[in-house]
């Protein structure tokens, strides 16, 4: 089971002697950050074994710069689930639809939208 923590944590296996509520934030933000690794992003990671999402390549900016790091929409949703998580608190829809908003140009919907079964023919 220690091992496990270890895993979860890293916080417990570089000091022992972290005090809790650090232990339950760094746990929160890592969860946070797995859930947005998950997003179907545009661009492709700039190297297969990197643990995050981000930094990828192939993504630019509203100027048609690359974009280098990761954007700072994507650390204000990381911090936005963190904080809900961290409190055990529900998420407010609105609140994570209005953060998703602001990185939907960075979203590649053809892989991550839900989609609606086949069309049924309307009989009124």
């Amino acid at each position: 089971m220690k091992e496990f923590k270890r895993l979860q944590i890293p916080a417990l296996s570089k000091q022992p002697s972290t005090d809790c509520s650090e232990i339950v934030t760094e746990a929160a933000f890592a969860l946070a950050a797995g859930i947005i690794d998950t997003i179907p992003f545009v661009g492709c990671k700039l190297d297969e074994q990197q643990p995050r999402a981000w930094p990828r390549s192939g993504v630019f900016t509203d100027d048609g710069v690359e974009m280098t790091g990761t954007p700072p929409e994507i650390f204000e949703l990381c911090e936005l689930l963190a904080g809900h998580i961290e409190k055990g608190a529900s998420f407010d829809v609105f609140e994570v639809f209005h953060k998703i908003a602001r990185i939907d140009r960075l979203i590649d919907w053809r892989h991550g939208a839900v989609l609606s079964p086949e069309p049924h023919p309307v009989t009124h």
